[in-house]
């Protein structure tokens, strides 16, 4: 299934749509009693980031799948929405505090109902159950990480491959360290000058030093400069957000990877050690509406160094990266 975060809907597709997919939101919420703030949060940043409408949550009825099964499709057959708003159910009950059985089976209910794959479903089967390396393995597997990889190779070939494989093991490439540390010499305001500020910055080593960040990372990095996005673990959250606005995935794979670093505290990522809460479901949610405006998939379909001497806000506009509606943040030195 190809989920299309850009896709345009007409008013009355995008209100029949809001109606039966926060209803069913509000379902997943509604499990434990009075919803969470937290779950809340989400669903509000659904409801203002990704459809856009006015809606009072506290109106909206609790539905059996049947029910929301019924509402969607009555709005379009196409079975996409079924599948967003499974996914959008699936997140909610993330951020709803520890998985739970109830939540499980709702979940489980709904994907019959909807008759669409139960891959979200699965994912938390698996976080619930507590399985961490089916669930780090499936997040790597189906996140930006492999896209980044290809891109790497494609643009590289085998030395990028060597110069990958000893950054994983922890030995200096001088060849590669020297072409990244050339970029502290390129013309302010380029956006080549910006990414090694931002390395600078964030005290960084650069690609190719020792500890330094495996090359295919760097184009998430990129992410961060060209989206303007600070590194916090609420602006983590925010920048995976903006890239599962224009990557060619499923959404719901690239933001399970930032639920999982930053929310559940799985810790899929090798270099950053997982974390409890500490995603803004405001702002990640606010990071796809961001991402969804770029033209072009920044992480599988550019080599950055093609762009790097050129002025950052030359790159911005050629991609549509339009300013954020918020500030970068970084952590307190």
């Amino acid at each position: 299934m190809s989920i299309n975060p850009s896709r345009k809907l007409s008013a009355n597709l995008r209100e029949c749509l809001a109606n039966a997919g926060l209803a069913s939101l509000m379902t997943v919420a509604r499990l434990k009693g009075e919803p969470s703030e937290r779950a809340l949060t989400g669903i509000r940043a659904i409801r203002d980031h990704l459809l856009k409408v006015e809606k009072e949550l506290d109106d909206l009825p609790s539905l059996q799948p049947e029910e929301m099964a019924k509402a969607i499709t009555n709005c379009d057959p196409d079975p996409e929405w079924r599948e967003r708003i499974l996914r959008g159910m699936t997140l909610v009950a993330m951020f709803d505090g520890e998985p739970s059985a109830s939540a499980l089976n709702l979940l489980e209910q709904t994907a019959k109902a909807f008759q669409v794959e139960a891959n979200p479903v699965n994912t938390y089967r698996n976080v619930m159950e507590g399985r961490m390396l089916a669930t780090r393995f499936d997040l790597m597997r189906r996140s930006f990480v492999r896209d980044a990889v290809a891109a790497t190779m494609k643009a590289g070939g085998l030395p990028m491959f060597a110069a990958t494989l000893k950054a994983l093991s922890g030995v200096r490439d001088e060849t590669v360290l020297k072409r990244f540390e050339s970029l502290k010499h390129y013309p302010d305001e380029s956006f080549g000058k910006a990414y090694s500020e931002f390395l600078d910055r964030n005290n960084f080593n650069y690609p190719g030093d020792t500890g330094g960040i495996p090359i295919p990372v760097f184009r998430h990095d990129c992410c961060h400069v060209l989206g303007g996005y600070g590194t916090t673990a609420a602006e983590e959250g925010a920048v995976i957000g903006f890239q599962a606005g224009f990557e060619g995935l499923d959404p719901f794979d690239v933001l399970m990877f930032a639920m999982a670093e930053f929310e559940l505290g799985i810790g899929v990522s090798p270099f950053i050690p997982g974390e409890f809460g500490k995603l803004d479901p405001e702002r990640m949610f606010a990071g796809m509406e961001h991402g969804s405006c770029v033209n072009t998939d920044l992480i599988r379909d550019i080599d950055p160094w093609d762009y790097f001497e050129e002025p950052l806000e030359t790159v911005r506009t050629k991609f549509n990266i339009v300013k954020r509606g918020g500030e970068p943040e970084y952590p307190a030195a």
